[in-house]
């Protein structure tokens, strides 16, 4: 079977960091985008040639001037707009033990600021991408499902 050849169509990769408090709150950054406002999980595009835990690190310490002992791949989302020719995929990863003693927001221009929201208070903040669902189940102690495609929002 011939394969076809593409040129400069490739899916940008997010790592971002799930990080619960001793309390079972998540840990949210709050971004200011094109005028709009909205929560998502610490993290950012992976590099090329650049390793996910060193991404997750990185993002953290951009983000929030935070650290964790390691980092435990969680799950995994995809996210395509075939309007806007976009294709993302999100390694979720589980910050192990985070240092949250020196949390401050970080360099990166876009997080104003940040907090932490129990499963029950996850349901009516605006927070993208669109896995809501997943951030909850894991504030509750569950697994979510290792793979799965998410609405485009």
């Amino acid at each position: 079977m011939k394969q076809t050849k593409t040129i400069d169509n490739h899916a940008r990769i997010r790592v971002t960091v799930i990080m619960k408090r001793d309390d079972g709150k998540i840990c949210f950054v709050r971004h200011l985008k094109d005028q709009k406002r909205y929560w998502l999980l610490p993290g950012g595009g992976q590099d090329f040639l650049e390793k996910a835990e060193f991404t997750a690190a990185r993002e953290l310490q951009e983000e929030l001037k935070i650290s964790c002992e390691s980092y435990r791949l969680l799950f995994i989302r995809e996210s395509i707009s075939k309007v806007d020719q976009r294709h993302i995929q999100f390694l979720v990863f589980e910050g192990i033990n985070p240092d949250f003693s020196r949390i401050q927001v970080g360099e990166d221009k876009r997080v104003e600021g940040y907090d932490f929201f129990g499963a029950d208070e996850i349901i009516n903040k605006t927070i993208y991408p669109a896995m809501k669902d997943d951030i909850s189940e894991f504030a509750q102690g569950k697994t979510p499902v290792l793979f799965k495609s998410l609405e485009w929002i």
